[in-house]
């Protein structure tokens, strides 16, 4: 009996997409390779976001675009990925690029008004580690979920445990924000969730407008 491809040859445009991601990360290691270390760590290397926070670096320099590219793209074929099992449809380069503008608009957004707000508040000294802090989670998610999406997409694993994957990250990074600036949050808890609320719900908001 002959064997059968487990893979879909129709969805073989994810495999250069995943081809891409992993060239930008050899860029990134090329570009800074410790920095790079210290992103795929920061849920355990709290030194190295308190680093960052000193060092105030723009976020237009080459290693952070090419790193946002990368995480952009991650989270993209997850949610991709995601939307096709639950529709139980086959993820399709259409949906994926779609997906792709979405997510990539709602973190610039979610970028610019965080800076943003900061300035507006006048609390810049206060939230620059909390700031860092989400930068550096968010980085170190895609980081973590990347090589899980490739072994999830070419394995006979199940989708649920991806998305199990992703849950437990996202609980993780909600709790050490949480436990890495929790002065910060219980001191100002009201200003904090009004902090918080706009700067999660403005971007949906502003992209809804967009399309609309």
């Amino acid at each position: 009996m002959q064997a059968l491809d487990r893979i879909d040859y129709s969805n073989n445009w994810l495999t250069l997409v995943f081809l891409f991601a992993l060239l930008l990360l050899v860029v990134l290691k090329t570009s800074n390779q410790q920095k790079l270390f210290g992103y795929s760590s920061a849920f355990f290397m709290k030194g190295f976001i308190g680093k960052k926070t000193e060092e105030r670096e723009s976020l237009l320099n080459t290693f952070n675009i090419v790193l946002l590219c990368f995480s952009v793209i991650v989270y993209a074929i997850f949610i991709s990925l995601i939307t096709a099992f639950f529709l139980d449809i086959t993820a399709s380069f259409t949906v994926f690029i779609s997906v792709l503008g979405f997510v990539f608009i709602y973190l610039v957004l979610f970028l610019v008004l965080d800076v943003g707000l900061a300035k507006l508040f006048e609390v810049q000294n206060e939230t620059s580690y909390l700031f860092s802090t989400k930068i550096a989670y968010l980085y170190n998610t895609s980081l973590i979920l990347f090589p899980v999406l490739i072994i999830i997409y070419y394995s006979s694993l199940s989708i649920s445990v991806l998305l199990f994957v992703f849950m437990m990250l996202f609980l993780l990074s909600l709790l050490l924000l949480f436990v890495n600036n929790k002065n910060l949050i219980l001191n100002k808890l009201f200003y904090f969730i009004l902090y918080l609320c706009a700067l999660e719900i403005a971007p949906l908001l502003i992209i809804y407008k967009m399309m609309g």
